[in-house]
């Protein structure tokens, strides 16, 4: 994954978590702890 890509990615993430937040509040732990897994594991292997 190329750095470029990064904040894109992240944004539209963060839009598609945002319109989740609103539809289905009593998901957001379980996606916030999912993409914190991953973010975290994409930067181990950075």
């Amino acid at each position: 994954m190329e750095a470029k890509t990064d904040p894109r990615v992240i944004g539209i993430l963060a839009i598609i978590i945002g319109i989740l937040m609103i539809i289905y509040p009593y998901l957001v732990g379980y996606l916030v702890g999912i993409f914190l897994i991953v973010y975290g594991i994409l930067k181990f292997f950075e």
